[in-house]
């Protein structure tokens, strides 16, 4: 159901131009303005000129890239994309879902979509099978992205799908499960702490 839906709510928006402040779909996929060929060209038409924001987004370590965020001043909708051509702004690297933002993943057979705020049960059993989590921390702490043959190793339209958990908060005892190795989403110990997807992203090598 979701991909049929993902399907005919990118059919529309590209169809239709989607005027700036037209209702959007919640559901994203790596299609359209986000295949591996999009661009920000491609982004406007979609969502409306108006929509679309030029910034240099910040990677990380005092670093900045140039990009394009689509809904910068709605939380609830803003999306930053990086390019492979960022002179061209084409050929998106990474497409990122803001902390506060209500967008869904769409996965071929995953339900439910992937969003903001689910549990590492709940993305277990969209991905049909237990998943790798790195231990908590450090920088790259509680990412996770080898979904070991599961259904989230494939997103709609082929791209890459990594999610980063944090603990709910309150949990001290960290050490057992921190620093740069893979956990399982079985472990008892990551269980324990109650993970919770903050970080959303979308990815074309």
């Amino acid at each position: 159901m979701a991909h049929k839906t993902i399907l005919a709510g990118l059919a529309m928006a590209l169809a239709s131009g989607l005027a700036a402040g037209a209702q959007q779909p919640d559901l994203l996929a790596c299609r359209g303005p986000l295949a591996r060929d999009g661009s920000e060209a491609a982004l406007a038409k979609a969502f409306g000129a108006a929509n679309i924001t030029r910034a240099a987004i910040d990677v990380g370590e005092g670093m900045t890239q140039p990009g394009t965020i689509v809904f910068a001043k709605d939380p609830k909708r803003r999306i930053e994309i990086l390019w492979h051509d960022g002179a061209r702004r084409s050929r998106p690297a990474t497409i990122s879902v803001a902390p506060a933002a209500i967008w869904r993943i769409a996965v071929p057979d995953a339900e439910p979509a992937i969003r903001q705020g689910m549990s590492l049960a709940q993305v277990e059993a969209a991905n049909g099978r237990p998943f790798e989590i790195l231990g908590f921390g450090w920088d790259r702490g509680g990412h996770a992205g080898d979904w070991k043959g599961g259904r989230l190793a494939k997103p709609d339209g082929g791209c890459e799908l990594t999610l980063r958990f944090e603990p709910e908060p309150g949990f001290l005892a960290m050490d057992a499960i921190s620093g740069d190795r893979p956990f399982s989403s079985t472990d008892a110990r990551i269980r324990a702490v109650k993970p919770v997807v903050v970080e959303v992203r979308l990815n074309w090598p």
